[in-house]
Formats: C-alpha cells, sequence, structure tokens
C-alpha cells in the first residue's frame, strides 16, 4: 500500500522508457523493428487469436514497433482497469500516439490528476444537459439525412460529417456551414491521419501526414482557445460553455489549457468512435433485413418523428442491436496502459514500464460465456439472455474502472438517435455477396467505406 500511495506523488516513471526485455515470458516479437505492424493493419482478430492458442492469455509481442504485453481475458482486465495499487499508467500507455496530438485529454491523466480532471465533465453529462443535447442533435440528423438522395453511395464518409456538424454544435456550438466549419473538418481528417504517420517528427513537408496533423492539432486547439472568453462572459448550453464554468477541488476555473485539451480531445473521441460504431451498425443491418425490418417495425409503431431522451434507454431492440454491434466491432480495438512498477500478470513477472495491450475482441468472443459468438445475435443482449453479465469485464467497448469512457452515454445516445431517423426514412441493402475486408487503422471499418443502396420509403 505504502508503494501505491508513493506513486500517486512520483511521477518519475513518466520519464522512463519501456520496458524491452520479455523474453521470460512466452510469445513472440515479429519482424525486427517493425514486429507484428502488418498483422495489426491486416487482421488483428487473426493475431490475437493466434497468440492465445500459442503462448494463452498473456503473451509478448511487438505491436507498430512498440514491445510489450497481448493481455486477454476477463479477470486480467479486471487486475488492470480497477488498479486498486495503482500500478497502470494510462497516460505512459497512450503517450507515444494518442499523447503526440491529444497530450492533456483526460484518457492521457493518471491517478489523482485524473480524478480532479473528470470534474470538468460533471454538469456536460448530466441529465439535464444531455436532454438538451437531443433536441439540438434530432433536427440535425433529420436535415443531413434528407440530404442523402436515394442512390449507391458510400456510408462512412456521409456519417463521418454528419457526425463531425452535430458534434461541432453540441460540443463547441459552431454552425455546420461555412468556411469554419469545413477547415475544423479538415484538421480532424489531418489529425486523425497523422495518428497512423510512420515518420512521427514535424518536419514542415507539406505531404508528411505527420505534419499536417501537427497543424491540424494546432488549428483546433486555437480555435477552441479563442472562444473560451466569451463562453465565460456569455455562457451557452453546449459542452465547452459548461466546461468554462466548472471549477476545481481548490475552487478555481479550469485554465485554458485544460479547457482546450479536453475540447479537442472529446471532439475527436466522440466523432471518430460514434462513426465507426454507425458504420458497423448498419452494415450489419444492410447484411441481416431481418433485424432491419424488426428495427423499423419498433421505430414506426412508437408513433413519433423523432425520438425524446426518455425513449433513448427504452427501446429494448436499438439498445441490444447497438451493444451487439460493439460487441463485434468495439470502436477502440486495442487499449493500452503501461505499468508503473513491478507487477504480476496472468501469473507472469511484468517488469515496470512494460507497455500492455488489450483487445476487447477476445473477451467478446470467447465461447465460454457468448453461444455461438461469431453470429450477430443482438438478443444475446436481451434481459431473457444477458449474456454480457457472464463476467463484470466479459464485455468492455468503452473500457473499465476510473477510465471508463466518461462520453459512453452521449455515443450511445447519438447513435440511437440517428439510426430512429434512418431505418423511418429508407430501406438499405450492401451489395450482393457482400463481405468487407475491415479495416483496423486509424479507426475500424470496412476497408470501402461500406457501399449501400438506398430506397426511399414513401
Amino acid at each position: 500500500m505504502a508503494q501505491a500511495v508513493k506513486a500517486t506523488f512520483d511521477l518519475s516513471y513518466k520519464d522512463q522508457p519501456d520496458a524491452q526485455n520479455l523474453d521470460h515470458i512466452p510469445g513472440e516479437y515479429g519482424m525486427p523493428v517493425l514486429g507484428k505492424t502488418y498483422e495489426i493493419l491486416t487482421d488483428l482478430h487473426a493475431l490475437v487469436h493466434e497468440h492465445y492458442v500459442r503462448f494463452g492469455e498473456v503473451s509478448r509481442v511487438n505491436l507498430g514497433g512498440q514491445r510489450g504485453l497481448l493481455v486477454m481475458g476477463p479477470e486480467n482486465l479486471k487486475q488492470i482497469y480497477l488498479d486498486p495499487e495503482r500500478n497502470f499508467s494510462t497516460e505512459m500507455g497512450y503517450a507515444e500516439r494518442l499523447g503526440r496530438f491529444y497530450k492533456g485529454g483526460l484518457l492521457l491523466r493518471d491517478f489523482d490528476e485524473h480524478r480532479m480532471q473528470r470534474r470538468i465533465f460533471q454538469s456536460a453529462f448530466k441529465n439535464n444537459a444531455m436532454k438538451g443535447y437531443v433536441d439540438v442533435i434530432n433536427p440535425l440528423f433529420k436535415k443531413y439525412i434528407a440530404e442523402w438522395s436515394p442512390y449507391e453511395f458510400t456510408f462512412f464518409p456521409h456519417i463521418k460529417k454528419s457526425l463531425l456538424r452535430s458534434v461541432a454544435k453540441v460540443f463547441i456550438d459552431l454552425d455546420d456551414i461555412g468556411p469554419e466549419a469545413e477547415k475544423l473538418n479538415d484538421a480532424f481528417i489531418a489529425t486523425t491521419d497523422g495518428l497512423t504517420a510512420i515518420v512521427r517528427k514535424d518536419i514542415p513537408l507539406p505531404w508528411l501526414k505527420y505534419h499536417k496533423g501537427q497543424q491540424g492539432k494546432r488549428f483546433i486547439h486555437d480555435y477552441v482557445k479563442s472562444l473560451i472568453e466569451m463562453k465565460r462572459k456569455e455562457p451557452g448550453s453546449d459542452i465547452l460553455s459548461f466546461m468554462c464554468h466548472e471549477k476545481t477541488e481548490e475552487g478555481d476555473l479550469f485554465s485554458y489549457d485544460d479547457i482546450v485539451q479536453h475540447v479537442s480531445f472529446l471532439l475527436f473521441g466522440a466523432h471518430d468512435t460514434t462513426t465507426s460504431a454507425l458504420t458497423h451498425m448498419v452494415y450489419r443491418l444492410a447484411v441481416h433485413q431481418d433485424w432491419q425490418e424488426k428495427l423499423r417495425d419498433a421505430c414506426v409503431s412508437m408513433g413519433k418523428e423523432f425520438m425524446d431522451y426518455d425513449d433513448i434507454n427504452n427501446m429494448q431492440i436499438l439498445d441490444d442491436i447497438f451493444h451487439e454491434t460493439l460487441r463485434l466491432h468495439p470502436s477502440v480495438e486495442l487499449m493500452t496502459r503501461r505499468t508503473v512498477r513491478e507487477c504480476e500478470i496472468g501469473g507472469h513477472r511484468v517488469p515496470a514500464n512494460t507497455m500492455i495491450f488489450i483487445p476487447p475482441c477476445y473477451n467478446h468472443k470467447m465461447d465460454k460465456y457468448w453461444k455461438d459468438p461469431e453470429k450477430f445475435d443482438p438478443d444475446r443482449f436481451s434481459p431473457e439472455r444477458s449474456e454480457q453479465k457472464g463476467h463484470p469485464f466479459l464485455y468492455v467497448p468503452f473500457g473499465g474502472g476510473p477510465h471508463k469512457c466518461i462520453g459512453m452515454h452521449f455515443a450511445a445516445m447519438q447513435a440511437k438517435l440517428f439510426m430512429f431517423q434512418f431505418v423511418q426514412k429508407y430501406r438499405f441493402r450492401a451489395p450482393d455477396n457482400y463481405y468487407p475486408k475491415l479495416q483496423h487503422v486509424p479507426m475500424p471499418k470496412p476497408a470501402d467505406d461500406l457501399p449501400l443502396v438506398l430506397e426511399k420509403i414513401q
């Protein structure tokens, strides 16, 4: 316990390099330098399955040039996510990639600092605020969906742009037309592309993804920072306004830098992860027409144009489809931590400063808990079956413990509000014999962006 208390104040672990000598743990690193980067890019699920079959739930690996441990299984995740001894740093787990663009975001803060910084969100995600967001989002989705003519088109770029427009309105009260909205959209695209750059140095060459990503980050930061003083003088009902008036435990307003870092990361997380979730949700319903019709019938039977806030958690079939989609296609396919000190995971001695890679897909397909786990079967989340309750850390699309996604209810709300309108506006199907190749980086989605055929419902 003394060690755990010390970790709260001793921040020297942030200055240490990643542990490299993990040879005492079963596994394999893969190719020199790059390790198993190719396998991540082509089929992460196959890599995870292979490591489990050959080495068990804990194995050494090199992913994207970082050595670490691939850790699976609900008991291991319980230890890491709850982290009662403060052995696992989220900040250092994400520092190498996300930290280069979103340093200071809530996911990149540890322990007491993380607990204190969560206060900045306490009003933004309360029920009254969420009800207000519903009133903003519903007419926006109506407008966006109406812009989609019934023809063959690719779903992913349409929903990505629509979600960014709606999130920008809810988060910073930015209208979805005009040059500022376009610049913000371009900045987020550049930043997301920069996350996957192989050359991670800010060399001022316009064709380098990392440089363009850093430019995008600076634009987002400068733009959000320019709004803070106005929001403090004339607050609205957007999330930035709430943050500008939250106070620390000492009674001080949060700093400009804190607000900018949190809003920037929240904008990224809220639209990218929900874009992935909705793309896979629509893909599954385009293939499983029976479930599409069931959902449409349930939505039509409510006899209303929009869902209101109280409807969101009272529509079982929509809830089940949403969760079954995230079981099969978690929007974050690899969660990371880094050990603060030597500890034990799954019976293995793990050195300090060891990277931990957590793939939710393993837990989400364990046949010990899930019946026919490869099958799309939303009924498994019904109250009668509730297969996700087989273990508290079995179903983990939003992580767990203190770092469980603070915006998960907002993400679910967005997805449900969209689907309620979309299935009543269109019937949709995938091309015949459609078996998409899945892309895993920078976000999971069909590699061809999900071509659809829309049929307008009269």
